[in-house]
């Protein structure tokens, strides 16, 4: 693959010189060998899970560590899911089963006569993926869908559904693009992935008279497909959207299209200077949950954090650990406070920019800080849930384990990396996210308002407040 680099605006190193992955991502068999694989998994979690609800007496978060449906979600999958989203992007959507499942229902709904709609201009907003991201973490904190497999089944097959009749009924990679409930995370988390598909040189792209990867007919191939999610190759210039599928690899005649690793946040992409209203909303609900679950790793921190809904409940006549006023506690009124204070202390410098403005302008340099935060709960999480994976694969059910646990005839397997170091990693990652907020403002606004800087310092010192104080308080 000789590829004329007459541009240097997307320096990085392109992963196609090396010959194991260049024949990987030009195999036919690529994505869809992996997205089989993973179907395959997801559908023995689904089976595995269906019916099971913990035991009479025994606390459904160590029932969810020992039952492998469970166990492999929310403990295993979503932590990494989250570090590779911030590190590489939509890496995921390539081997998603999910994205299968619509892929190929599409092409039997074009085979049966189904005619097709493209989605619709509010659906390509995310205003439905925020709302479903929405609903999914409210039955995490009211019903404890992270915790009861019965609940995590009948959520996987939901997911395979959607996918399905989103595929029949619409066109051009809908379920990706207006219903998975993880795309505007992926999309806001992914803006300064280490992973990008560019192309080489700018000559080569102009002189192409094929076109393939923007070709319309192209869309309906199997491989070397144009762009199935409507993107120009030609003209990437951001990874919020891009799926890594490969297809535009494959269908570029030149051989032009490249895979590079480069630094993060890397300055040829574009930035917005405004965030959309839905991505603005999904980062404002995200900032209230992040900070919830880096408090739940500091018991003091988490009875700070509460307060207020515990005192609502008392008032109220309810169970103070009653989990959906502690949802709506954690997704609307927390974040809406939270963000109100940060837009009040930018107008005391700028008494004339609505709020709304502010939000916007705000809303993707604070993202690299919740990011930041979302990526030191995951790997707590992550060293304290891998160790039951032996457990779980012996008896993937989970019952009899559960049993041997709450019995004393088995001990708890302690975290796989002790919390102290957990804390130290989690306060570097929260230093860089800091540095990434900061540099990323600059870069789009005037470096003379730094004022605007004060609500990343904020949210980036509270959450290394809550990191750093877990593991080192005296109280």
């Amino acid at each position: 693959m000789n590829m004329s680099r007459d541009t240097q605006k997307h320096n990085g190193f392109d992963l196609l010189r090396i010959n194991l992955i260049r024949k990987l991502v030009l195999w036919a068999g690529f994505p869809y060998i992996f997205q089989i694989l993973t179907l395959l998994v997801f559908l023995a979690l689904a089976v595995i899970g269906w019916g099971l609800f913990p035991p009479n007496g025994v606390d459904d978060k160590l029932f969810a560590k020992t039952n492998l449906t469970n166990l492999t979600i929310w403990g295993l999958w979503w932590p990494l899911m989250i570090w590779g989203a911030v590190l590489f992007g939509r890496i995921w959507c390539a081997i998603c089963p999910m994205e299968l499942i619509s892929n190929f229902s599409e092409r039997l709904g074009r085979v049966i006569g189904i005619r097709q709609k493209p989605l619709s201009k509010w659906l390509r907003s995310g205003v439905l993926i925020v709302a479903l991201y929405t609903v999914i973490q409210l039955l995490v904190a009211g019903a404890h869908l992270h915790r009861i497999p019965a609940y995590t089944s009948v959520f996987l097959f939901t997911l395979l559904a959607v996918a399905l009749f989103t595929g029949l009924l619409l066109k051009d990679r809908a379920f990706c693009r207006g219903f998975c409930p993880v795309g505007m995370l992926l999309n806001a988390y992914g803006r300064g992935s280490m992973l990008a598909v560019r192309h080489a040189s700018d000559r080569a792209c102009a002189s192409c008279t094929s076109r393939d990867c923007v070709l319309p007919g192209n869309r309906k191939k199997l491989v070397g497909r144009s762009c199935p999610s409507l993107l120009n190759p030609a003209k990437l210039n951001s990874t919020s959207d891009c799926l890594v599928c490969g297809q535009c690899v494959k269908s570029c005649a030149p051989s032009n299209m490249t895979l590079l690793l480069r630094r993060p946040f890397h300055s040829a992409d574009y930035r917005e200077p405004l965030a959309s209203w839905p991505l603005t909303m999904f980062i404002i609900l995200v900032s209230g949950f992040v900070t919830y679950e880096l408090c739940t790793e500091w018991v003091q921190a988490e009875h700070v954090f509460l307060w207020v809904p515990q005192q609502l409940s008392l008032n109220i006549g309810l169970n103070t650990n009653n989990g959906w006023i502690k949802g709506f506690w954690t997704l609307f009124i927390f974040p809406f406070l939270l963000w109100s204070f940060f837009g009040a202390i930018v107008k005391l410098f700028e008494f004339n920019t609505n709020l709304t403005t502010i939000w916007r302008s705000l809303a993707l340099p604070l993202v690299i800080v919740i990011s930041a935060g979302h990526m030191v709960k995951s790997i707590a999480k992550f060293v304290s849930w891998v160790g039951f994976l032996p457990y779980a694969i012996r008896d993937p059910f989970g019952f009899k384990t559960v049993h041997q646990f709450t019995s004393g005839i088995l001990q708890i397997p302690a975290p796989i990396i002790d919390k102290i170091v957990v804390s130290i990693i989690g306060i570097a990652i929260m230093l860089i996210g800091i540095y990434f907020a900061i540099r990323e403002f600059r870069l789009t606004h005037d470096e003379s308002r730094v004022y605007w800087l004060i609500p990343k310092l904020i949210l980036g010192i509270m959450f290394l407040f809550i990191v750093f104080g877990k593991e080192w308080s005296f109280f």
